[in-house]
This record gives structure tokens, sequence and C-alpha cells, in this order.
């Protein structure tokens, strides 16, 4: 197994966790009322971010999924290698994707009533 190989899927690795990272900001600029036109009340606002939030945590899954294939094991030793090293990491960013894609459902949903 290479090096090269390594780091490319730990750099994909920390731009899911970018993508994620975006997606709780989005509604932490909703909330503090940035680029908020003065006609819209607050609590829509932060509604919305909730659409963001869920377009970001889709991005991400797609991206996690791909990350899967490309450490699953195949025929090749190096290739369980791969999916042995970065298992846990995968599995971690899953249920971090998933869980912020149920909260920005939520919050697109019902984000006006928490204001």
């Amino acid at each position: 197994m290479t090096v090269a190989i390594e780091t490319r899927l730990r750099l994909e690795l920390l731009f899911i966790l970018s993508l994620c990272v975006v997606a709780v900001l989005a509604e932490v600029f909703a909330a503090a009322a940035v680029l908020k036109p003065e006609s819209e009340p607050l609590a829509s606002w932060f509604q919305r971010s909730g659409a963001i939030t869920s377009v970001f945590c889709i991005i991400a899954q797609l991206r996690i999924n791909n990350f899967l294939e490309s450490i699953r094991g195949g025929t090749f030793s190096e290739s369980w290698v791969l999916f042995r090293m970065f298992n846990k990491q995968h599995n971690f960013v899953s249920w971090v994707v998933a869980l912020l894609a149920v909260w920005g459902a939520c919050v697109w949903g019902y984000g006006d009533l928490l204001f």
C-alpha cells in the first residue's frame, strides 16, 4: 500500500468533515442574522438554513459512500488493509453525516419554532 493512497483517503475524510462543518455554520450564521434581508423574520431565516444543511449533508453522504467503495475489500490484500485501517473513521463520519441530516431536516421543518 502506498502512502499516496492513504493520504488521499485521509484528505477525503477531512473534506467530508469540512462539508459537515459548513452545514453547521450555515445554521450558526442564519441564527446570527448574517445576510438576512430586513423584511425577513429571523425565525423563518433560520428555518431556511435547514435546507442548506440538508444539501451539504447529501453531498457529504454521497462522498462517504464513495469513500466506502474505495476502502471496501476486494480480491487484493491491500484493499483489506485499507478497510481495516479506515473502517472506524468511516463509521464515525457516517453517523455524523446522518445525525446532521436529521438535524437539518428538523430545522428545515420546525426551525421557526426555536425562536
